[in-house]
């Protein structure tokens, strides 16, 4: 586990990976996607997504990856193009760019525009993301967790949550309701994840909880953290019952 702290961002900028790879794979409209220009436009964005993406960008093995709610940029068609890669996302930002995107996209049919609860889909993959989603969009963490922790190998979050209280007035979709919304905090996001202890990687749930200076202007903090998905865990113990070492 690992918070976006202005310390690793001063690291981070010294070699700006993504930056890098943004350049080298963007074409056309690219910049016009909103995705697209809130990474051009936040180093801190940046360095999130170079934890979470950045191994699957340069050389190295083809994977199975499931990207849930990862939105459109130039590098998706990278992600594309190098992985057996799925995205997960109800492009809630960017109707009309993203069938333009689509349309000129290296690998037809990558692109599911659904909610990832209702996605009736049994597959399993070695890598599944899930970018700035949860839990301030979508705050069933938990349930997202119970579902695709059985289907993959991997598992890499950023978690954006808010030391101080901060909540929107939303509209139900279909109904005439008027919902207040209030964001998770720290404690609660660690209430949560302490359910799945046994599967993070580095577990540091303290950090969700110590005082911190946020780098966001609006005061958030982000958490990037992974967790060994239970294909990969029945890999293991099948390995060892068989006499192999990891």
């Amino acid at each position: 586990m690992e918070l976006v702290t202005a310390e690793a961002l001063a690291a981070y900028a010294l070699d700006d990976r993504t930056a890098k790879y943004m350049d080298a794979s963007r074409i056309g409209n690219d910049d016009a996607l909103t995705c697209q220009r809130w990474l051009r436009d936040s180093t801190a964005k940046r360095m999130v997504y170079a934890r979470l993406y950045g191994d699957l960008l340069g050389p190295g093995p083809v994977r199975k990856v499931l990207d849930v709610g990862g939105g459109l940029t130039s590098l998706t068609r990278s992600l594309a193009a190098r992985h057996d890669y799925t995205l997960l996302d109800l492009l809630a930002h960017d109707d009309a760019a993203a069938a333009d995107f689509v349309a000129r996209s290296l690998k037809p049919g990558f692109l599911r525009k659904t909610d990832w609860y209702s996605w009736e889909d049994t597959g399993t993959y070695d890598i599944i993301i899930a970018n700035d989603l949860f839990p301030n969009v979508d705050q069933r963490l938990s349930l997202f967790l119970e579902r695709y922790l059985p289907r993959c190998k991997e598992l890499r979050l950023s978690l954006t949550y808010y030391p101080e209280p901060r909540f929107y007035l939303t509209k139900r979709i279909g109904a005439e309701e008027i919902f207040c919304m209030l964001a998770w905090n720290g404690e609660q996001t660690r209430h949560t994840l302490e359910k799945f202890g046994e599967s993070l990687n580095h577990p540091r749930l303290d950090l969700l909880v110590s005082p911190a200076t946020s780098v966001y202007p609006n005061g958030r903090q982000v958490c990037i953290a992974s967790f060994r998905g239970q294909l990969s865990s029945a890999a293991v113990n099948s390995d060892r019952a068989r006499g192999i070492r990891a």
